[in-house]
């Protein structure tokens, strides 16, 4: 019955991340170690968690998460704070309730006197994580949690790894892209007068026809003289 509440929580807000701005999910695997689980068959958990960012100032944020583990069961409930250190690379320091439902943490589990074993420990997280884009983050986190029982303090900690998505976007960067546009605003230049209209040539009038000249008239065919047939003269008689 436990089990079925938990994840009705978990469906119920993954669901509302669809419709509500600062929300997220992330999926990890924790690699659990520590006297509480020695021999114990599972030791790493796939933890599913949804969560919400909320913008402090430029740098900080405060980040809640509920998650779910598979594996070696375990339901953290945190609160970080979360600083960002460049614009990509942010730190990452907070605390919060682990609820134990492993066996073989339950079974080496004992209550201090008469008190029954508890399951629910506290724990803090520190880490860090590296934005890949406006959205997607790989982060890792170090879980070191206490346990007090009759015969002393056992040490149970874990190594956690994976992705991170935000719905709406990387908050931080997106308040000082707002910040920079506000601080930054561009004065738009004068107006640059348009210079005045260039009068059109006038037209070119184009020189008169030439007139062209008139046609040589071509001499006549001088007339050669014609040539007199010259009359020889009559041979005169002989005299008598």
């Amino acid at each position: 019955m436990k089990k079925n509440y938990i994840l009705l929580l978990v469906s119920v807000l993954g669901t509302s991340t669809m419709f509500a701005q600062g929300f997220g999910a992330s999926l990890d695997y924790a690699m659990w170690n520590g006297a509480m689980i020695e021999n114990s068959e599972t030791t790493g958990s796939t933890i599913i968690s949804v969560n919400y960012t909320q913008n402090l100032s430029k740098k900080m944020d405060l980040v809640g998460s509920v998650g779910y583990g598979i594996g070696f069961g375990v339901l953290p409930i945190k609160t970080d704070l979360n600083y960002g250190i460049t614009n990509k690379l942010s730190a990452n320091l907070g605390m919060g309730i682990y609820m134990i439902s492993d066996d073989t943490y339950k079974a080496k589990a004992t209550g201090v006197g008469n008190e029954a074993p508890k399951f629910n420990e506290f724990g803090t997280n520190l880490g860090l994580s590296y934005q890949l884009t406006s959205a997607l983050s790989l982060g890792f986190n170090y879980n070191m949690l206490k346990n007090d029982a009759e015969e002393g303090s056992y040490d149970f900690n874990a190594m956690q790894f994976g992705l991170a998505y935000s719905f709406s976007g990387k908050s931080k960067a997106k308040t000082d892209k707002k910040k920079v546009k506000k601080k930054n605003k561009v004065v738009a230049p004068n107006k640059v007068a348009t210079p005045n209209k260039v009068a059109t040539p006038k037209k070119v009038v184009t020189p008169n026809k030439v007139a062209t000249p008139k046609k040589v008239v071509t001499p006549k065919k001088v007339v050669t003289p014609t040539k007199k047939k010259v009359v020889a003269p009559n041979s005169s008689k002989s005299p008598q």
